[in-house]
């Protein structure tokens, strides 16, 4: 359904303008690291390709994957003109075919909170697969004072099917900092801060609280879902 949504959204090329702008903590992200150090970037659930399409310039080596064909074709042609090496896979965020062990970074933009908590559960335990040891986890997901929580239809704790949303129909899952630290023992936590200000929701202005984390994988699997 998530799939639907967002292949919808990316059908309408009037949705793409902000989208195409790299994220700054992104950019701050690839300016810390060395692609002869830490070469293998996957961009895990990348849309129109902004954040892959920076790290493939920065001289990474990237894979980006996404369910919306229109969003992977668009990165496709996107790459293709800027003459840069993207390998572009159309599949979900739990993919399997992805291989294990073999990652440096796994970022995951405004992607794995759509849903309920078990499943962000199993999403972040699928990335701790793919990432090698000491690689890097760095994604976002709204906090629990984030102008869209509580709104909408509640369909579990904490976890709401949107109205205010630029995707309406869609689920977010909204975390707290104790909540952060339970799903993310598989990981030490190195950096966790709140992005916060308003967005212009259909000329309404519209508070938004997002975490942005940076996490390093460890050696053994201590997550467990209650």
């Amino acid at each position: 359904m998530a799939g639907n949504i967002w292949e919808a959204f990316w059908s309408n090329t009037e949705n793409h303008i902000w989208w195409k702008t790299p994220a700054p903590e992104v950019m701050d992200l690839i300016a810390s690291l060395s692609p002869v150090d830490m070469p293998r970037i996957l961009d895990l659930g990348c849309g129109l390709g902004r954040h892959a399409i920076a790290f493939a310039a920065a001289g990474f080596s990237v894979t980006a994957t996404d369910p919306s064909p229109t969003a992977i074709q668009h990165l496709r042609d996107w790459a293709n003109l800027l003459q840069l090496a993207i390998d572009t896979r159309v599949c979900d965020a739990m993919d399997e075919t992805l291989p294990s062990d073999f990652f440096d970074v796994v970022l995951s933009y405004n992607v794995l909170y759509h849903g309920l908590r078990a499943q962000f559960i199993q999403a972040i335990r699928h990335v701790h697969r793919l990432l090698r040891a000491k690689g890097i986890f760095f994604f976002t997901c709204p906090s629990r004072t984030d102008g869209k929580y509580g709104f909408g239809e509640m369909v579990a704790p904490h976890t709401y099917r949107c109205t205010k949303s630029i995707t309406p129909g869609d689920i977010h899952y909204f975390a707290d900092e104790a909540d952060l630290d339970e799903l993310l023992q598989d990981f030490d936590i190195t950096m966790r801060q709140k992005s916060e200000g308003y967005w212009d929701h259909d000329g309404q202005p519209q508070f938004f609280s997002n975490w942005i984390v940076r996490a390093e994988k460890t050696l053994q699997s201590r997550l467990r879902q209650r």
